[in-house]
């Protein structure tokens, strides 16, 4: 099995790779009535969840997906688009993986619970099976939430480069 693509964190205008999670309130999209299918080895659930953390607060901005269906329900508001209908994007290089992307959610998440985020793959713990371990990066951060409110944010990078050794 293919390396899987973990879901995504926004913060302080940093791309984090969600590796760990203790804690409930985290929504799928499964939770919207949505049923996702696997559409390419590297995500084997079918979609990827983008998060961001606005004003110290979890949001949930949109995520990609691939669903058999095209009737989706409206979130907050929002219809999901069609990838394969788009015109190209920069940005927007999942669109060969899924099918449908909800963007601009601005869903606030109720959080309670502590998240481990990471960026900075280091290409040689890269494990081909399954989704990469904190050890498998530079940088590691833990968050503790409370309500979907930051209440803790901890480098616990020096704790994964000890662990690698």
């Amino acid at each position: 099995m293919t390396g899987q693509e973990p879901d995504r964190f926004y913060y302080k205008d940093q791309r984090l790779d969600l590796v760990g999670i203790k804690g409930k309130g985290f929504l799928l999209p499964s939770d919207f009535g949505i049923e996702t299918h696997m559409t390419a080895t590297s995500c084997r659930r079918g979609y990827i969840m983008r998060y961001k953390i606005v004003e110290n607060q979890i949001v949930l901005d949109g995520f990609w997906f691939s669903s058999k269906t095209d009737y989706l329900p409206e979130i907050n508001g929002i219809k999901p688009v069609k990838l394969s209908e788009e015109i190209a994007e920069k940005d927007n290089y999942m669109r060969h993986m899924f099918k449908f992307e909800y963007r601009n959610l601005e869903k606030k998440i109720p959080f309670k619970g502590s998240i481990i985020l990471a960026k900075d793959l280091i290409r040689s713990k890269y494990v081909h099976m399954g989704f990469q371990s904190r050890t498998a990066y530079k940088t590691v951060l833990k968050f503790e939430f409370k309500d979907g409110m930051i209440v803790n944010v901890q480098d616990i990078s020096k704790a994964a480069k000890k662990a690698r050794r």
